[in-house]
């Protein structure tokens, strides 16, 4: 097994006004990701919470938006015929359709329920099986119209911060015949692990982790939950799904633990006052060396006197950073998943 979890201590000392102009010294940690290399910085300040916001003046401006039960069926596009002949594509009350404005080659949208909006402590793992099992369906109906789209992101974005002009909760489904710059570092650095070591680099992963225990939050069926080491975002859960590379082969089991480990990140969130997230479940086709992939972070917060969390740093030096040890959400998240 070839892991290694590499960091560097970085210190900056100064006289504060803060301190009376006393000498202190600020550390930052930089962290090296285990697969792809890349650099995240653990910064140890941040901005104090203001507390929960008020969403409704919000919630009522923008309800009988285009996702709500009225209008999602009269004022959202519908499939080719030869993807699905029905138009769009329900389960229960959540319906999948394509995306008017899309970012890829087959772009989607899932609308995860009639409610225009839902605080994160108000999700339900009964939500997200729905939404998955619509994106599953969506995502086997367009690889059986165009193979060549082997490359799939499922993800929300929730809230302004998150990348989202509608409060209305919903998924995006995009698949492409290339992968994402993301995509393709995860499969490069599978794919070489596996070359080296003749293992999977996610199982291996989980077994250290396990073994560390610092970071690693606990299991549901075959879904692994655990804290990234070298985050690419504040408060970064991740999840590993054994025997499976596409959301496409999961069974009912393994979709219930993916969404029951949602909603629990989600009900820690909302307990640390944050409002906005987004996810993304990597599912690829045809790719030994691959586990369905989820990572999930928080983003700033809604709140007076709103503080971006992208600065020159993520922007313009690729270097990601964070407010939040690892270890210290790890120990924290753990009862959430009890």
């Amino acid at each position: 097994m070839e892991i290694k979890f590499e960091r560097y201590h970085l210190q900056s000392d100064f006289h504060s006004p803060l301190k009376g102009f006393e000498s202190v010294s600020v550390p930052t940690e930089v962290r090296i990701d285990p697969l792809t290399k890349r650099r995240s910085r653990i910064i140890t300040w941040s901005l104090p919470s203001k507390g929960k916001f008020d969403f409704s003046k919000m919630v009522e401006e923008s309800r009988g938006c285009i996702f709500c039960p009225e209008n999602v069926l009269l004022k959202t596009p519908t499939f080719l015929k030869e993807i699905a002949p029905e138009g769009r594509i329900s389960i229960g009350k959540s319906v999948g359709f394509p995306n008017l404005f899309p970012a890829g080659t087959y772009g989607s949208v899932i609308v995860l329920g009639e409610e225009h909006f839902l605080n994160l402590h108000e999700f339900t793992p009964e939500i997200y099986v729905r939404g998955f099992s619509v994106a599953s369906q969506i995502i086997q109906k367009t690889m059986s119209y165009d193979p060549n789209a082997r490359f799939w992101q499922i993800s929300q974005n929730f809230l302004l911060p998150g990348g989202s002009s509608i409060l209305h909760p919903h998924l995006q489904v995009i698949g492409d015949p290339i992968p994402t710059n993301e995509m393709e570092w995860l499969l490069n650095g599978c794919s070489s692990y596996y070359e080296r070591n003749k293992s999977l680099y996610w199982s291996d992963l989980v077994h250290a982790e396990k073994e560390i225990g610092e970071r690693y939050i606990a299991t549901f069926g075959k879904v692994h939950w655990f804290v990234s080491f070298a985050p690419i975002g504040a408060t970064e859960i991740c999840a590993v799904v054994e025997d499976h590379a596409s959301l496409t082969t999961l069974g009912q089991e393994e979709t219930s633990s993916l969404a029951k480990g949602i909603v629990s990140t989600l009900k820690y969130y909302y307990d640390q006052n944050l409002n906005s997230f987004n996810f993304a479940i990597y599912s690829f086709s045809g790719e030994a060396s691959h586990q369905l992939l989820l990572r999930m972070i928080s983003r700033t917060p809604i709140q007076p006197y709103y503080l971006n969390d992208w600065t020159s740093f993520e922007a313009l030096q690729s270097e990601l950073t964070s407010n939040f040890y690892p270890e210290v959400v790890c120990r924290e998240i753990r009862p959430y998943f009890s």
